[in-house]
């Protein structure tokens, strides 16, 4: 089942004139970015301080960083297989088809972002297409080596399928998980600096819009037609990207 966008018209003093809010978002995208900046979030704090033990919020157990950390990174890596699915099947503008561009419509995006009357992008623009895309690369080769890693400074603690592989390997898996992570960490600067300039600059506030879902355009703007996949299809493909991590981690 799917669900036309829709749209309602509002004024705004951010703009020269009468605007209005359509969808661009739907639930599971939403919860996939927020979900995702709060495990990368965390897997960056217990990476950065495993040997160190964490109190559960609710039972008191001690439980050792780095375990948080593998547990972190599996999350991530269901995260990420949930969204490349959805990017098939899901709403348009998860699509990648929707946002997957060639260099010339990159290039042509970025120099015509100062130019009026440009036609509204309803969901990624190929700049920031790219940069996801990148980004779901990246933090699924970050989560396919911590799968064999091995941190020995950390309490010898290792990946699930570390037995997998010889002890050289896990070295040089571990290492190459570390540089990914400062790939990673460049990326996320990148993404948030845009945020910024696209808010304070282009007048377009895409945090906001990624809470709320609806992204504001002028009134006289096209609107495009989307529709929007259900959620139960997005919770089907949620468990079996789960199912899938959970049966990654039997191998081992």
């Amino acid at each position: 089942m799917t669900e036309p966008a829709h749209t309602d018209t509002a004024a705004t003093p951010s703009t020269s004139g009468p605007t209005r809010k359509i969808k661009v978002w739907d639930v599971p995208v939403r919860l996939f970015h927020w979900i995702l900046v709060l495990l990368i979030g965390l897997s960056y704090a217990t990476g950065e301080f495993g040997g160190f033990d964490f109190i559960m919020p609710v039972t008191g157990n001690m439980v050792p960083n780095m375990n948080l950390h593998m547990w972190s990174g599996l999350s991530i890596l269901a995260l990420v297989i949930f969204r490349v699915v959805w990017g098939v099947l899901g709403s348009d503008t998860a699509k990648f088809s929707d946002f997957v561009k060639g260099p010339g419509a990159v290039m042509g995006y970025l120099g015509g972002l100062f130019k009026k009357g440009t036609k509204v992008i309803a969901g990624h623009n190929p700049a920031g297409g790219l940069v996801v895309v990148a980004i779901l690369i990246l933090l699924l080769m970050q989560a396919g080596t911590g799968l064999f890693a091995k941190e020995d400074d950390f309490f010898g603690i290792a990946g699930p399928l570390n037995s997998l592989v010889s002890e050289d390997t896990a070295k040089m898996l571990t290492s190459r998980h570390h540089q990914i992570w400062e790939a990673i960490e460049i990326l996320i600067v990148l993404h948030i600096a845009a945020s910024i300039f696209y808010w304070l600059v282009l007048k377009q506030n895409l945090i906001v819009a990624m809470f709320t879902g609806q992204k504001e355009i002028p009134a006289s703007a096209e609107i495009p037609q989307l529709r929007f996949a259900s959620k139960a299809k997005a919770a089907v493909v949620m468990i079996i990207a789960a199912a899938v991590v959970w049966g990654i981690t039997q191998a081992g």
